[in-house]
């Protein structure tokens, strides 16, 4: 399984690996440490992003319809990400299972994936008519587009009222997504006009690795 990404290099590519290994977790997830509630949020969380795919294959999609297939790809990786790292654990697992499910077949010396040391560059910019604001991000002080040999990267996010105080510390940011291609977009809500947005980023690995956080940058939502 060397030598592309396990999940897939493309979208329709990693829907044939989730829908697979979605599969063989509801069938023998239980044996592997899974139970059956998890794999039923899988198989809920499969349905909403495959739901979401389809539709953004037809050419009447908007780009709200691209937002949403977006999270809903992300919050299938996250959950996706914990199963397999617990999965590669269990004492049960055995190489012909890993190649069943469809992840990886690790080599017996495992070298641990540094912990990322970039800052995170982004620029923002809102389409003031869809309420949409579009973070393309960067390895800061890189020639390269893009995030590198990153899995991708935790945004976190705030909405506050303009007379509040601008967000100076990670913690205070209280929303947190993690997207794995740039750009990260959001939609906003109509209650949210004329406030302040806040954003902050830093890199992820893909066994979790936490990166220094970037600056943080404000816009006022139009």
């Amino acid at each position: 399984m060397s030598g592309k990404p396990y999940m897939g290099a493309t979208e329709a590519d990693f829907l044939l690996w989730i829908e697979n290994f979605s599969a063989n977790c509801t069938s023998t997830g239980v044996t592997y440490g899974l139970s059956q509630d998890e794999t039923a949020t899988f198989t809920t969380a499969l349905g909403t992003f495959k739901s979401a795919y389809e539709t953004c294959q037809t050419p009447a999609r908007s780009k709200l319809d691209t937002i949403a297939k977006n999270r809903a790809k992300n919050a299938l990786l996250i959950l996706a990400r914990g199963y397999v790292a617990r999965l590669q654990v269990h004492p049960a697992m055995t190489d012909e299972v890993r190649e069943r499910y469809g992840i990886p077949i690790h080599d017996r010396i495992h070298t641990p994936q540094p912990v990322p040391t970039d800052h995170v560059d982004f620029s923002i910019k809102i389409d003031a008519v869809a309420h949409i604001v579009c973070c393309t991000y960067r390895i800061a002080n890189s020639s390269h587009r893009g995030k590198g040999g990153y899995h991708g990267v935790e945004v976190r996010y705030t909405i506050r009222s303009i007379t509040d105080a601008i967000p100076v510390d990670a913690e205070e940011f209280t929303r947190s997504e993690v997207n794995t291609a740039s750009p990260w977009e959001h939609a906003f809500q109509g209650a949210d006009i004329g406030k302040r947005a806040s954003f902050i980023m830093r890199w992820e690995t893909s066994t979790g690795g936490k990166g220094p956080w970037s600056g943080i940058q404000s816009i006022i939502i139009p």
